[in-house]
């Protein structure tokens, strides 16, 4: 699909934010809100069955996959009180080495850069005996296949045969990972993937969400409907569906950026700061 965009001129943005300024936190919450629900939906299904769960979040480049994994991260009230554990493997090629990805996780645990990887698996354990646990992958794509799945060959299936095996806990608590393909790439790839949270494999393999895409006109008329009806929204009436769609091709980064232009916000420099 063409990326290519009109984008706000700075002249239009810097209008829009003399005149109208929407509550960034409040702009940000309705942000979340924008369409997903196929997604939202599964994810609410599969935690509600399991208390394990791992899920590759995927679709095409620039359709929002990092907000999709922030609201899906605050779907249960106590996830909104821990911090994930977050590693990007694209940065400094973490990814291309799996021993660099160890070491990462010993860093997050505070644990020296030299421990085994079964004294890291121990120490998530001990931290689910007392809280949920998130661990999110990003660019996963960015990995060869082969490297991917060895990862979680080594890492996650152990993990999760831990937990099941003997990690005590109450079975409100969770225990997820996010794998974050901006591509589809790993989607498209031989790596062995759920068709189904009911199958036998399942949470040792992830299960693909749907994949996420561009925004449609009824997508964002619906947004626009929800969101103007906040009394702290100041929304430039010239801001429609319409208008979204031209100035984005409703590629949703693009989407967010256009809309905090006309609510007196930048998404890059202002919100785009609270993402997961």
């Amino acid at each position: 699909m063409s990326v290519g965009y009109n984008k706000v001129s700075t002249h239009e943005g810097k209008r829009n934010r003399g005149k109208l300024e929407t509550p960034p936190d409040l702009l940000f919450d309705l942000l979340l809100k924008i369409d997903f629900k196929q997604q939202v939906r599964l994810v609410k299904q599969v935690t509600d069955l399991h208390r394990i769960a791992a899920f590759l979040v995927h679709g095409e480049s620039n359709c929002g996959q990092r907000l999709l994994v922030t609201r899906l991260c605050c779907l249960k009230r106590q996830w909104k009180n821990i911090s994930p554990i977050k590693i990007d493997v694209s940065s400094n090629g973490v990814g291309m080495r799996l021993p660099h990805l160890w070491r990462q996780l010993a860093y997050r645990f505070r644990l020296p850069k030299d421990t085994q990887p079964n004294e890291i698996i121990e120490k998530v354990c001990d931290r689910f005996s007392t809280q949920d646990v998130i661990f999110i992958f990003y660019t996963v794509d960015y990995m060869p296949s082969e490297y991917l799945e060895q990862w979680l060959q080594e890492f996650w299936e152990p993990l999760v045969a831990r937990v099941e095996s003997s990690c005590r806990t109450s079975k409100e608590k969770h225990l997820l990972m996010f794998l974050v393909d901006n591509s589809s790439r790993v989607y498209q790839s031989n790596i062995a993937l759920a068709k189904q949270y009911q199958q036998p494999e399942y949470p040792r393999i992830p299960l693909p969400l749907p994949p996420v895409s561009p925004f449609t006109s009824n997508i964002l008329d619906d947004w626009i409907s929800d969101a103007i009806v906040h009394r702290d929204v100041q929304m430039s009436a010239e801001l429609t569906s319409q208008v979204l769609l031209e100035k984005s091709e409703g590629i949703p980064e693009l989407v967010y950026e256009t809309i905090c232009d006309y609510c007196g916000h930048d998404w890059e420099g202002d919100l785009a700061r609270w993402l997961i």
